[in-house]
């Protein structure tokens, strides 16, 4: 299975994935220091920079995991809170990829503050792309870390089209309309 890690940071995901015997073949970073980094651990991997640039089009298709932590300074409790009125909303160019790649696979992580400003926006638009999620709220902790930092993650995986734009999913997700983003 192919792996492409995005908003990757130092290359978190990359390193379970490796672990697991999942190759990461691309991965997407915009912190010129985090590049660095990753680029160093992972020198195989193509690395892209801008989540609001296009992706080559022969990757399409051929992606079985991606993995996403993206951006949690629009709904972080440390934050103004601004949800999707952030500029640092990434979220809209995010759920573009995933319906662009059709990975077979989605594992997304975020802060707790998303479960209140921003789930809606994600349930529908992985449903819209066709996606089918579970999520939950797991404390670092529970893994055996000394802290407790909670943390949203989202698993989805694809239906082959089956909930498309289905009203019943987009009402679980807190929204009344059916249309795609």
């Amino acid at each position: 299975m192919n792996h492409f890690d995005d908003c990757a940071g130092i290359g978190g995901f990359s390193l379970d994935c490796e672990w697991a015997g999942i190759e990461t073949k691309w991965a997407r970073e915009i912190d010129s220091y985090a590049r660095k980094v990753y680029a160093l651990r992972f020198p195989l991997v193509e690395l892209f920079s801008d989540v609001k640039e296009p992706l080559p089009e022969e990757i399409k298709g051929q992606v079985g995991l991606y993995t996403c932590g993206f951006p949690c300074q629009p709904v972080s409790c440390a934050g103004k809170r601004r949800g999707q009125d952030d500029p640092r909303w990434l979220w809209p160019w995010i759920a573009g990829t995933i319906g662009f790649l059709r990975p077979r696979y989605v594992l997304l992580e975020n802060v707790p503050g998303l479960l209140n400003r921003g789930m809606g926006d994600v349930l529908r638009d992985l449903a819209s792309c066709g996606y089918d999620a579970e999520w939950d709220c797991l404390p670092a902790s529970a893994f055996g870390a000394p802290h407790r930092r909670d943390r949203v993650w989202i698993a989805g995986w694809d239906t082959n089209g089956r909930n498309r734009n289905k009203r019943k999913v987009c009402q679980m997700a807190g929204r009344e309309d059916s249309e795609s983003p």
